[in-house]
């Protein structure tokens, strides 16, 4: 006789995984977290007086907005190369020289990050010139569905060719020159891929740093940008998977996740968080805020941070409360933007 599956009820699911989290969060999470706060504090320090500044720099989208910022902040460093990569010409040469009455020494790439022959080309060319000492993916598109607007199939397949294909192939491209490059200067000597090694890098091998950037939508957002939502989704998942793997050949990896930021991209009238711009956060200072946490090696870097918080306790519902959350948020998204479920079908 085959006994039949058994499983816990539907119904008592929920309270289970509640329960659950309660007792991860009070008697594992807590007290880890307390521990690694004391832990990373002399790593905090160090990173922000010691670690060696990088020499070049590519940012991508680096025409406006965020990547804009980042260009000027970095522009700053004395003796420092900056490749600034973004499909707008003129508005690329407009940020160049601005960096370089900053003292930076600037060369600029157009090029469409979604035709990734294209993007592999152009960053091998620069990266065989210009050793990378930094790299900063930041290109990227957002998109809220109206009914009226494109279909589902232009759509998806705008975000995911930017948002996902071109940021795997601008890191990836830059990875694998970290890895080929042995002049002493970058990744020169590999950190052992043995698990559990305590072998130090060479001491001229220099500290290197890969920044995806993500965004706080990447933990829970708005239903009605269902596409953005799911690249950010991915990109996060992505960084703090290749973190692991790339700190092997001693590549930093980290993810920069921006809250609502002041660019023209957030401001767009067409896109659904355009009406919360009185409190929209400037990007300068996000740049400048991030360049200093890289400094310290965190992986999740989230300015402001407070509108972290609100994603973060999403992430730790039970599927049924969150679903329960999400039709609340989609709701609301309805009443406010027009939008209604038929708009993604």
């Amino acid at each position: 006789m085959v006994l039949p599956p058994i499983t816990v009820p539907t119904f008592l699911q929920p309270i289970i995984q509640a329960w659950i989290a309660w007792f991860i969060t009070t008697f594992v999470s807590i007290p880890a977290a307390t521990f690694f706060m004391i832990w990373d504090i002399p790593r905090s320090i160090s990173g922000l007086l010691f670690r060696e500044r990088p020499k070049v720099v590519l940012i991508t989208g680096a025409s406006s907005g965020i990547g804009e910022k980042f260009a000027e902040e970095y522009a700053k460093l004395p003796g420092v190369t900056l490749g600034l990569l973004a499909r707008n010409e003129d508005r690329l040469e407009k940020v160049a020289d601005s960096c370089r009455k900053r003292g930076a020494k600037v060369e600029t790439m157009s090029c469409d990050i979604s035709r990734v022959d294209a993007l592999v080309d152009t960053i091998e060319d620069f990266c065989n010139r210009n050793p990378v000492d930094l790299l900063i993916a930041n290109a990227a598109q957002t998109g809220v569905k109206y009914d009226d607007i494109d279909t589902w199939e232009d759509m998806w397949e705008r975000l995911f060719a930017v948002n996902i294909n071109g940021t795997v192939a601008t890191v990836m491209t830059v990875f694998k020159k970290m890895k080929e490059n042995r002049n002493g200067q970058i990744a020169s000597t590999y950190v052992p891929l043995s698990l559990g090694s305590t072998e130090p890098p060479s001491q001229y091998t220099q500290i290197h740093l890969k920044i995806v950037v993500s965004s706080v939508v990447g933990h829970f957002s708005v239903p009605q940008m269902i596409y953005y939502n799911t690249t950010k989704s991915a990109l996060l998942s992505f960084a703090r998977d290749l973190r692991y793997l790339a700190s092997r050949h001693n590549v930093k990896v980290s993810v920069i996740a921006p809250g609502l930021i002041d660019t023209p991209m957030s401001s767009d009238p067409n896109q659904p968080i355009s009406m919360f711009r009185l409190i929209f956060s400037s990007p300068r200072n996000l740049a400048v805020i991030a360049k200093l946490q890289l400094y310290e090696n965190w992986f999740e870097v989230t300015w402001p941070f407070l509108e972290m918080l609100p994603a973060y306790a999403a992430q730790t519902l039970p599927p049924r409360v969150l679903e329960a959350v999400t039709y609340l948020v989609g709701n609301f998204g309805e009443l406010i933007w027009g939008t209604n479920g038929t708009a993604f079908t």
